[in-house]
């Protein structure tokens, strides 16, 4: 236990940063730091063959609380600090010579588990890296936009950009043709749309009666089916069976914002933006056929899915 000083009692760890911060605060290393490496490995102080430098000291500095700065300036507080660091280097040095790193299962098994997460999260972050630096090379390259692109899809789609609208929309997913005219049927007879999505919907919106919030043209440039049926709907229409990728759409458009008209300048990054993502899908399909991607059906439909209980989160439209 540590000496009354003004200060709370503390562990022989808790509060070792800390105090070697303070230590560099009241001056105690300041020399060793700027000078040669000499000083440096000078020792401050030994315990039988456990000595600790002033090298040592400096690689535990972080900061300098003021509130330490006081006590630590007097050479009790400069002794109490240097037990502290004493006393870790003391226990850690009988526990190793215990052999007790060998023998306690625990201890293997928290390295190993320590390792592996280790040894996952550089894979991680090497990935992302790798990733990051090839897309980067990729926008220069295959999915580079020029000028005269984005010009020409301006001057093909001006309607667009001179009566720019947002709609609102609702759909229900289904996962065959079948099952969607059975939804259809009970739209078209006066059920209320937003229950037959929580009810039927396969889509994670329905959760929220299939809403998908407000959708401006090119959002759903993946989906062009579903995109073109929605913008052809009038407030409070409903589809018939629209067919995607994603599987059996009923599509409710729900409203419609008119918003200003936008120049050129203006258009151009979200432009800029569509011609990229565009150009990215088309890279990926030809890149997955170089590749032979295969899926097998049968064994992806196996693969156990958690139940959540709150089954709210992201449509799959994106």
């Amino acid at each position: 236990m540590l000496k009354s000083t003004g200060m709370p009692e503390t562990s022989i760890y808790s509060d070792r940063k800390t105090f070697a911060a303070a230590i560099l605060a009241a001056g105690l290393l300041a020399a060793g730091l700027a000078g040669c490496r000499g000083e440096k490995t000078r020792v401050v102080a030994r315990a039988g063959s456990i000595q600790i430098t002033v090298d040592d000291l400096a690689g535990e500095l972080d900061n300098a609380p003021a509130a330490y700065q006081n006590y630590l300036s007097t050479v009790e507080g400069k002794k109490q600090f240097l037990d502290i660091l004493l006393r870790e280097k003391i226990l850690m040095n009988s526990a190793e010579r215990s052999g007790i790193a060998r023998r306690n299962k625990e201890i293997q098994k928290n390295l190993r588990d320590y390792r592996k997460r280790a040894r996952e999260k550089e894979i991680e972050f090497r990935n992302g890296l790798i990733v990051r630096e090839y897309l980067r090379e990729l926008k220069d390259k295959d999915l580079r936009v020029t000028d005269e692109e984005i010009r020409k899809y301006f001057d093909e789609n001006k309607d667009v950009f001179e009566r720019p609208v947002k709609v609102t929309a609702s759909h229900i997913l289904s996962p065959t043709q079948e099952a969607a005219e059975a939804v259809l049927r009970r739209v078209k007879k006066g059920e209320d749309f937003a229950r037959v999505a929580r009810e039927i919907s396969t889509d994670p919106s329905a959760s929220r009666g299939g809403m998908i919030g407000e959708v401006s043209k090119g959002d759903l440039a993946e989906l062009p089916e579903f995109e073109g049926n929605l913008f052809s709907l009038k407030s409070g229409q409903v589809s018939g069976i629209v067919k995607t990728k994603l599987g059996y759409h009923i599509i409710k458009k729900t409203g419609e914002i008119r918003l200003p008209k936008q120049s050129f300048e203006q258009a151009a990054p979200q432009i800029h933006r569509m011609i990229e993502k565009r150009k990215f899908d088309e890279w990926i399909q030809r890149t997955k056929k170089e590749q032979k991607v295969f899926i097998d059906e049968q064994v992806l439909a196996s693969v156990p899915v958690p139940v959540s209980e709150d089954p709210s989160g992201e449509e799959l439209v994106p």
